[in-house]
């Protein structure tokens, strides 16, 4: 968590904290080596190709990074857990309907999807959303329609549809709050893997584009200077680890403590 308070901060107070613009260009001052390196207190983590602040650019790139992970999570998230719901609770076709749909989904390799959306619609925050939770519904498809299959007969389902209720009334009354915890578990692991997908699509130029910046356009923009200036590519680069590793370590904290029983 004290990893991704870091994260939180820079991407919700980023607008009000004292720092450069993250487009303003100075030539003059153009691949400034980070503070300790011998950089200057101005410019801490050092400066670009075109002069422009690294800190202030990674700090402007979190917001892109916090807020496209955490949409394209709930959406994939929705996808995938109402399709697991329905499939594990009616079975027969609808349940292998989804099953060949989660059976495609895995065949098809996640760059072959980004380049066919890439190449249809403009990029942007939406294309990137988009992208990644199109493709990112599977996993909670296939651990919902597990939990749902082994719940449908459940003595409270039974005495459910005894009394009355209605299959709709079984799915979302009955059955999703008990589903709800592997799904909040696996979203937590999700969101860092997100994170990494997004900045992947932004370094081949299918992510958000534009003139907004990003973690994976910056690494991209710091490769021709990796020799020279390793500084460029390298503090983004970081900026995608430390975030990641935050993720990585709160998912693997719910997923082991009562395997997420405890939601």
């Amino acid at each position: 968590m004290a990893l991704l308070l870091t994260v939180l901060v820079a991407a919700v107070a980023g607008p009000w904290l004292p720092l450069a613009e993250p487009d303003r260009q100075d030539l003059v001052g153009r691949l400034a080596p980070p503070l300790g390196f011998g950089g200057e207190v101005a410019h801490p983590l050092g400066t670009d190709t075109l002069g422009r602040d690294l800190l202030a650019r990674v700090v402007a790139g979190a917001r892109v990074s916090a807020l496209v992970g955490v949409i394209a999570t709930l959406v994939a998230g929705a996808i995938g857990v109402a399709l697991g719901l329905v499939a594990g609770a009616a079975g027969g076709v609808t349940d292998r309907i989804v099953s060949w749909a989660v059976e495609v989904q895995m065949a098809v390799p996640f760059v072959v999807v980004a380049i066919a959306v890439g190449a249809t619609l403009r990029p942007g925050v939406g294309t990137a959303v988009l992208v990644l939770g199109a493709t990112g519904w599977v996993g909670y498809a296939r651990v919902v329609r597990v939990q749902a299959r082994s719940l449908r007969t459940a003595p409270f389902v039974e005495a459910a549809r005894s009394l009355g209720a209605g299959r709709g009334r079984v799915l979302g009354r009955h059955l999703l709050p008990n589903l709800l915890g592997p799904a909040i578990v696996l979203a937590s692991q999700q969101v860092g893997a997100i994170v990494l997908y997004e900045a992947a699509l932004s370094y081949l130029g299918l992510g958000v584009g534009g003139e907004v910046v990003t973690w994976g356009g910056m690494v991209a923009a710091g490769q021709e200077t990796l020799v020279d200036a390793w500084w460029v590519a390298t503090v983004p680069g970081l900026a995608i680890a430390w975030t990641v590793l935050g993720l990585t370590l709160v998912g693997d904290r719910l997923a082991t403590r009562d395997g997420g029983a405890r939601w």
